[in-house]
Order: structure tokens, then C-alpha cells, then sequence
């Protein structure tokens, strides 16, 4: 490998890096502020989210 190679996945590393702290983040301060997470409230909210025999019932 020459040294552009190294230099562009060590940059895709660190982006990827930077990008997994920041939902981390991000997810911690949301589930603290709304008391749940981000993905469970997309989910709970969506119409289209589970076929009727995965849906719990209420």
C-alpha cells in the first residue's frame, strides 16, 4: 500500500470514529431529556413499523 491508501483509510477511521461519538452522544442526551430512546420513539410512532401479529397488544 502507498502512503495515499494509508492516509484514506485512516481518515475513513477517524470519520467513522467521530461519526459513532457523536450518535452516542447525541442518543444519551435525547434518551435523558425525553426519558426514552430515539429508536423506540421512531418505532412507537411509526404507522407502517410492525406487521399486526409482532404488534403487542395495549
Amino acid at each position: 500500500m502507498d502512503a495515499e491508501s494509508v492516509a484514506g483509510l485512516v481518515g475513513l477511521g477517524i470519520g467513522l470514529a467521530v461519526l459513532l461519538a457523536l450518535s452516542i452522544f447525541e442518543s444519551k442526551t435525547y434518551r435523558r431529556e425525553h426519558g426514552e430512546g430515539m429508536l423506540h420513539h421512531w418505532l412507537t410512532h411509526q404507522h407502517v413499523h410492525m406487521p399486526h401479529w409482532k404488534r403487542r397488544r395495549h
